[in-house]
């Protein structure tokens, strides 16, 4: 179902983010990319079009490299796009590659770093296989490897929360519906931001799924978060 959700919306998916965030999603993906990409191998993990990827570059050291994965043909053409005009980028420090992942190309105990902007509820909510999700990411992580995403969040204030709640199942599906000419795409993206579960119980499932040292970080009131943990 996803798959083809997300190659409908491709070709307007990045004005629909910076318009239904107020531009604020770039900050938050810059505040996922500033956290720790040491070693060899990092990974943007479901990169869509690329904005995670571009901001991680920023932050990469000089003898890493940088791997974007998606199951979206259609997302990767603009990430590809994206890829040809961006100064920051050499042949031989970054790749994008299509694959699913839940069965990810990579060897175990092999990457450093694996980061993910925004698509993270795309392989938890409402998916029985999210822990083997998870599982997968684990298993491709060298042991101290982290695992780190910036996502939708459950905020504690009730007013936010209930602010939140309308923007995400009101607002969120007509106007990325009007903008993308696809609403029901944006009606699953109101619903899954707002039934997303509640930080305390998505650590717990990093648990389940073999990460240590978790931990939650709020932003903008609670209404984004970063998730954090280690193999």
């Amino acid at each position: 179902m996803l798959k083809p959700m997300f190659s409908t919306v491709a070709e307007t998916y990045d004005i629909c983010n910076k318009f239904l965030t107020l531009g604020l999603d770039k900050r938050w993906r810059k505040a996922c990319a500033k956290q720790s990409s040491n070693g060899h191998l990092t990974v943007d993990l479901c990169c869509g079009t690329g904005d995670l990827t571009f901001n991680l570059l920023k932050n990469l050291d000089q003898n890493s490299f940088l791997l974007g994965i998606d199951f979206s043909k259609e997302m990767l053409s603009r990430a590809i796009a994206k890829k040809s005009k961006n100064k920051l980028v050499s042949k031989d420090n970054f790749a994008f590659v299509i694959a699913d992942a839940a069965h990810l190309p990579l060897k175990g105990n092999y990457v450093d770093t694996i980061k993910i902007s925004f698509s993270f509820r795309n392989l938890l909510y409402k998916n029985p296989k999210a822990i083997a999700y998870l599982k997968e990411v684990n298993r491709t992580l060298k042991p101290d490897g982290k695992f780190i995403c910036v996502e939708t969040s459950q905020p504690k204030n009730r007013f936010v929360k209930r602010f939140f709640r309308f923007y995400c199942l009101s607002i969120i599906p007509f106007v990325g519906g009007w903008l993308s000419g696809a609403k029901p795409a944006y009606k699953y993206l109101g619903n899954s931001a707002a039934n997303f579960p509640v930080p305390f119980d998505i650590l717990a499932m990093f648990k389940r799924a073999g990460f240590t040292d978790t931990s939650f970080k709020p932003l903008s009131f609670g209404v984004i978060g970063l998730y954090m943990a280690s193999k």
